[in-house]
């Protein structure tokens, strides 16, 4: 039995927008960016959350087996995913977790920003059949005014992550999570570095543009006392459909 612990936040019985088919979604606690936009900021603080080993929230999670669908050897995409905060936080107790659910044959998939040492990420590759990775922003300077870290790590893990799933011939997918932030990360310029950077990607599933939307502005008011982008339009359709335009020469599968 595996007695590592790790930090929960949170599970979420039956998911459809964190990966494909019906899925359980587990949020792991904490975070090292501290992104201006996150609606989850509750999620990412490190002095918050329930103790459980790897054992533990492999028990609770596989009790809803039955609602994915069944395993990856029947077709069935639907199964776990691993979100947070960031569960590359945790990098070792991620390792064992994910290992475990793959033992299993089950479909995992982790949702991270990529923010963490390069071997915690090779680690992971054998185990993961889609990696979703949220791209903040792709200038270095702006993304350290978002989220309070360098962009650097994040890009480089990308291609290491990439590089590898291609050399071991896995077959995992990658899916890229942008939000689209009016005034902060849409402009044309931007956009395009982004495609250029997004169209180099092998493993590349989709391009998922997100809306910017306020709805976690509360809980940084309660935990903080002011809320960054208070003053930030919340993007509409049409804000996404400018930015996929934008992109329309990179040849990219995008979903909005």
């Amino acid at each position: 039995m595996n007695l590592m612990k790790g930090v929960l936040h949170s599970i979420q019985s039956m998911g459809t927008l964190d990966g494909p088919g019906l899925r359980t979604v587990v949020f792991l606690q904490g975070c090292s960016l501290r992104c201006k936009f996150c609606h989850s900021i509750d999620t990412t603080l490190t002095d918050r959350g329930e103790d459980v080993t790897v054992e533990e929230l492999y028990e609770q999670v596989m009790k809803y087996k039955d609602y994915w669908g069944g395993s990856k050897s029947d077709g069935i995409r639907g199964g776990v995913t691993i979100s947070g905060g960031d569960p590359l936080g945790q990098p070792l107790f991620l390792q064992e977790l994910v290992k475990k659910f793959h033992e299993a044959n089950v479909h995992v998939t982790v949702e991270t920003s990529l923010y963490a040492g390069e071997r915690a990420v090779e680690a992971l590759v054998p185990y993961i059949d889609l990696w979703m990775v949220s791209l903040k922003h792709m200038d270095d300077e702006q993304h350290m005014q978002l989220t309070g870290k360098s962009s650097r790590v994040i890009h480089e893990n990308l291609r290491t992550l990439d590089d590898a799933i291609t050399n071991q011939n896995l077959g995992s997918g990658i899916r890229i999570r942008f939000v689209v932030i009016p005034g902060m990360t849409d402009d044309e310029s931007h956009i395009k570095t982004l495609g250029g950077f997004v169209s180099r990607i092998k493993n590349l599933e989709l391009l998922e543009l997100l809306p910017y939307v306020s709805i976690g502005k509360y809980k940084w008011v309660e935990l903080f006392g002011k809320y960054d982008l208070e003053n930030t339009a919340e993007a509409t359709t049409s804000d996404l459909e400018k930015v996929k335009a934008a992109l329309q020469s990179y040849q990219l599968n995008i979903k909005i």
